[in-house]
């Protein structure tokens, strides 16, 4: 997938994603795609996690990125700066703070479901966007996931 440079940042690249996810999602596919390492950033907001070594393709170094889990759940940018996170009973706007390589993200309480499938993405987003922590400030209190830079992290992160 590739946007002309003088369209870009108009939303275009996530419609096109969107759209291809929902078409191979209907087929009853997953979608995955080979991210090079400078455009993960831009498919972790989408929800998709990384998976596997690095790889070369074309002399550029790529991961592989899956959109794994249920696919009632999305994540997806909401504008430039916030995130979207959809399930069918449930619309939450995630606002991300970064300072000095940690991210702080606000969550209201979130069932044990949501909060397993948005936390792996919530870590993915975080390393992709320059952060080596991510503390996650719920009702309970905070939670801190260190992180590894995008080109080594797993699609887990560990508290």
């Amino acid at each position: 997938m590739a946007v002309l440079q003088s369209v870009r940042h108009k939303n275009i690249g996530s419609k096109l994603l969107r759209a291809a996810i929902r078409i191979i999602q209907d087929a009853g596919q997953t979608p995955a795609l080979g991210a090079q390492i400078t455009a993960m950033r831009f498919y972790a907001n989408h929800g998709f996690l990384p998976e596997g070594p690095v790889f070369d393709d074309a002399g550029i170094p790529h991961r592989t990125m899956t959109l794994t889990g249920d696919s009632s759940k999305t994540l997806m940018p909401l504008d430039a700066e916030s995130l979207r996170f959809d399930t069918p009973t449930l619309l939450v706007a995630i606002e991300p703070h970064s300072t000095e390589g940690e991210m702080r993200i606000n969550l209201l309480r979130l069932s044990d479901d949501e909060a397993s499938w948005l936390t792996p993405r919530l870590c993915c987003y975080a390393a992709t966007h320059g952060a080596h922590t991510l503390i996650l400030e719920i009702p309970e209190g905070e939670v801190r996931f260190p992180l590894e830079p995008p080109e080594h992290m797993s699609c887990f992160c560990k508290a």
